[in-house]
């Protein structure tokens, strides 16, 4: 007779090997500890409760990646889905995490249509965004109160609920029109900038100097810094005016703690 973290251990091992009772390890040494129940024996007795753990974590891919879903269609995410399943075991107890390797599944397997990986990628960070905690945001009246000559020192800092994302396709515009991905095609390189406010998630591409100054502000750089890196991509006479556009944008937008001078 197994002891109870055994047959705990072999009863997971069972589940978790989906249809597969046979292949997935511990089914007989668990066998002797289920008693048949006409009509059906020990091993389909598992299979039932493997095939429900299956379809528990389908279903949960597809609350997380409902756009995704909605563009392959049922029959298709479904396969996709399970695909998945097999590849990736679930190895944490909550399902928020269980997803987050789908973006990269279906860019290496190659799924089609060619934007869907990046479509997943936001999807992912939509939800990572919406799910980040609270924070105090940073005012206009508290950076007025910043000294000029503090300026140069002075260190801003992003909100947990921001995300800046890496794509190759506008999956943005792709977001609410599967359709235009046939008009605007694929790119190089498109960086899109994903927040929260309140409890709405929004997203927007960025240009290189929005890119790059968040990247300095990500880093924890002072002011300075983040101008000197605005320079070198733009004239030097541009570099004020943009940064501080880009800080009341940001502002706005509730990207800054409210800590950003310490």
């Amino acid at each position: 007779m197994l002891s109870l973290p055994e047959l705990q251990a072999a009863f997971l091992r069972a589940v978790a090997g989906g249809d597969r009772v046979d292949a997935a390890g511990g089914f007989d040494d668990l066998s002797a500890e289920i008693a048949a129940r006409d009509p059906l024996a020990p091993r389909e007795r598992v299979q039932i409760y493997a095939r429900m753990y299956r379809a528990r974590l389908v279903d949960a891919l597809a609350e997380d990646y409902p756009r995704v879903a909605a563009v392959l269609g049922p029959q298709r995410f479904h396969d996709v889905a399970h695909a998945y399943v097999s590849a990736t075991p679930s190895r944490r107890p909550s399902l928020r995490w269980f997803g987050a390797h789908f973006p990269e599944f279906i860019a290496t397997s190659a799924v089609e249509p060619e934007f869907l990986a990046d479509l997943a990628r936001l999807e992912r960070a939509r939800m990572m965004v919406f799910d980040a905690p609270d924070a105090g945001l940073l005012s206009i009246e508290a950076l007025r109160r910043v000294p000029v000559e503090d300026w140069g020192r002075l260190r801003l800092q992003v909100v947990p609920a921001l995300e800046v994302l890496r794509v190759g396709w506008p999956v943005h515009a792709i977001w609410d029109d599967p359709a235009a991905a046939v008009s605007t095609g694929g790119s190089s390189e498109i960086w899109l900038r994903v927040w929260r406010q309140g409890d709405r998630v929004y997203q927007a591409p960025i240009d290189d100097a929005e890119r790059l100054a968040l990247g300095h502000v990500q880093a924890r750089d002072d002011f300075a810094t983040l101008c000197d890196g605005l320079a070198a991509v733009m004239e030097a006479d541009r570099v004020a005016t943009v940064a501080g556009a880009l800080i009341l944008r940001w502002v706005a937008d509730e990207l800054l703690l409210d800590d950003a001078h310490s």
